[in-house]
């Protein structure tokens, strides 16, 4: 084990890979080869959904040397990427719809030449057993143990005030200066109104507690548009919140626009318990994940969830709304 962890603390140092860099995704059984005894790596899950990406090149969509944790809010991580297209399917996690996007560790990872245009051949001895050791990391009772719900041990506290990540971030190219300027003055807005005793920019709020959730029985492929201010005001309370989901200050940006539906929401694993959540008249919009600005630039992009009946359905020229089906 000694020799694992040294290995792995030159593999850090040497190899950092940055936004837009091809790199390959090292066989299963190098990757078995940095993982403790709980299938993780400095507390990050590898999990079954993560196989079949062993041995393929795929691009880094962004570093995540900081992240948002449900409950905890901005934490650091160490020698951790996003890649390209590599979101978890929740296959081995009981169909979590969740979509999130995978974390991969750079022990993970191999540098390749860019300039080497041949097909990556990818070693795929056999994966049962691995794949088995995995998925018996799944499960912890009724807890369900995934990249997510232990996305808070395997980060480390941030100082509120540490600027040095968002200045890493623009030296990559990560963050522009006029975004990073749009993220300090929204912060200071904010906490100046919270003194103030009002909500956060783009919060809606309610008067009273909703009781619909809507009934539009989406499907996949739907077009459809979000309501105005006034209306999705109407359908929460006093938290933002309908039936406990909140109205993200982050959607609101989205307000009389359409969009595509991209899934209907039933279940998702709760990343604060560990529980598998069951939920209705829910759903994803195509291309619509959390931009990052009220949460400092978080690279996480999470689907927002949306209840129906925040969205109105657009019937579109030549369909009725009972001949709209999945693409």
């Amino acid at each position: 084990m000694n020799r694992i962890r040294r290995k792995r603390r030159d593999f850090k140092r040497l190899f950092s890979p940055l936004k837009g860099q091809t790199v390959q995704v090292r066989p299963a059984w190098k990757i078995f080869e940095t993982l403790d005894s709980d299938m993780t790596l400095d507390g990050l899950p590898f999990m079954p959904e993560m196989l079949k990406y062993c041995g393929r090149r795929l691009t880094v969509h962004r570093r995540a040397d900081r992240t948002c944790v449900e409950g905890h809010g901005m934490r650091a991580m160490r020698g951790t990427v996003f890649l390209s297209g590599c979101h978890c399917d929740g296959a081995a996690h009981d169909g979590c719809q969740k979509d999130c996007l995978i974390f991969w560790k750079e022990d993970w990872l191999s540098p390749i030449d860019e300039s080497d245009t041949t097909t990556a051949i990818v070693d795929a001895p056999d994966n049962e057993a691995l794949s088995d050791n995995l998925i018996a990391k799944t499960r912890d009772g009724t807890r369900y143990n995934c990249q997510s719900t232990h996305l808070h041990k395997a980060t480390l506290p941030l100082a509120r005030y540490d600027l040095s990540k968002y200045f890493r971030e623009i030296s990559d190219g990560e963050l522009s200066i006029s975004r990073f300027i749009r993220i300090v003055v929204r912060a200071l807005l904010n906490r100046i109104r919270r003194v103030f005793g009002m909500d956060p920019i783009d919060a809606i709020r309610g008067q009273s507690v909703p009781n619909s959730k809507g009934d539009l029985n989406l499907r996949s492929g739907e077009l459809v548009e979000v309501r105005s201010v006034d209306e999705i005001r109407n359908t929460v309370g006093p938290s933002g919140r309908n039936r406990g989901l909140l109205f993200e200050p982050d959607m609101t940006a989205y307000v009389g626009q359409k969009f595509k539906v991209d899934i209907p929401v039933s279940k998702i694993i709760s990343e604060e318990t560990g529980q598998m959540v069951n939920i209705t008249n829910t759903v994803t919009l195509r291309g619509v994940r959390c931009a990052g600005l009220c949460a400092k630039n978080c690279p996480r992009a999470q689907a927002h969830l949306w209840r129906e009946a925040w969205l109105k359905r657009v019937i579109q020229a030549g369909k009725t709304s009972s001949s709209i089906s999945s693409p």
